[in-house]
This record gives structure tokens, C-alpha cells and sequence, in this order.
């Protein structure tokens, strides 16, 4: 039986954690590790959200690479981000015509019903 680690945010998040542990020598494994990287949008769990699991016996070890690992991320966290670009007129005004001119890029229903012909079909019937 594995006991539930962590479940990382994100991606980098996750290949960072794995890394430690690996070198640490300690055994993992990823619940939804490949699978859940299918499914982009809202992490649902045990359907696409990921979760770090550990054997019993390595709990105590992995707890403490997790949590030094977690301090020096929200150490990091605490260095004055960039100040946030704002858009500017002229990306305003691409993005507007991308979405006028190429709406038709979005999937949907293309025929109102109506079932086309092959060409095999009218043959037979003349």
C-alpha cells in the first residue's frame, strides 16, 4: 500500500519533486502520471489531477525532501515579481482580427441535417 505524498500544480512542479526524490533514493510513484497530462482544463482527482505516492517506509524521508522543497519554493515566492506588461493596442487589434477573420477555425456543426450522397448511391438509383 502507498501512502499519498503530494499533489503537485503543475507540470514543472511535479518533474522537480520527482527529481528529489530520485535522488534521494526513495521509490515513488505518480497516481494519473501520463494519463492526466491528456486532459488539460480543471484537475478533477482520480480523473486527471496527479498525486505523488510513497512506500510506508520511506514516508519519513520523503516528508522531509517534500517540505524542504516547499520552504524553498515559497522562499522563492517572496521575490518582488516583474511588473505585469499590459497589452498593447496594436496585440488588442491582431487578436480581434484573428478572432473575425478565423472564427471558422472553431469546430461545430457544419451540416443542417441533411445526409449527402455518395457517389456510389446516385449511380445505383439512375
Amino acid at each position: 500500500m502507498l501512502i499519498k505524498l503530494y499533489s503537485p500544480d503543475n507540470e514543472i512542479e511535479l518533474a522537480l519533486i520527482k527529481s528529489l526524490l530520485e535522488g534521494s533514493d526513495i521509490p515513488y510513484y505518480v497516481q494519473n502520471d501520463h494519463f492526466g497530462s491528456m486532459y488539460i482544463g480543471p484537475q478533477i482527482r482520480l480523473f486527471n489531477r496527479k498525486m505523488v505516492m510513497v512506500p510506508p517506509a520511506y514516508e519519513e524521508g520523503a516528508k522531509e525532501v517534500l517540505a524542504d522543497f516547499l520552504r524553498n519554493q515559497e522562499a522563492g515566492a517572496e521575490t518582488p515579481a516583474e511588473p505585469e506588461q499590459k497589452t498593447s493596442i496594436r496585440d488588442k487589434f491582431r487578436m480581434f482580427m484573428e478572432v473575425l477573420l478565423f472564427f471558422w477555425v472553431v469546430p461545430g456543426k457544419r451540416w443542417t441535417g441533411k445526409k449527402k450522397r455518395s457517389d456510389s448511391e446516385s449511380v445505383g438509383d439512375e
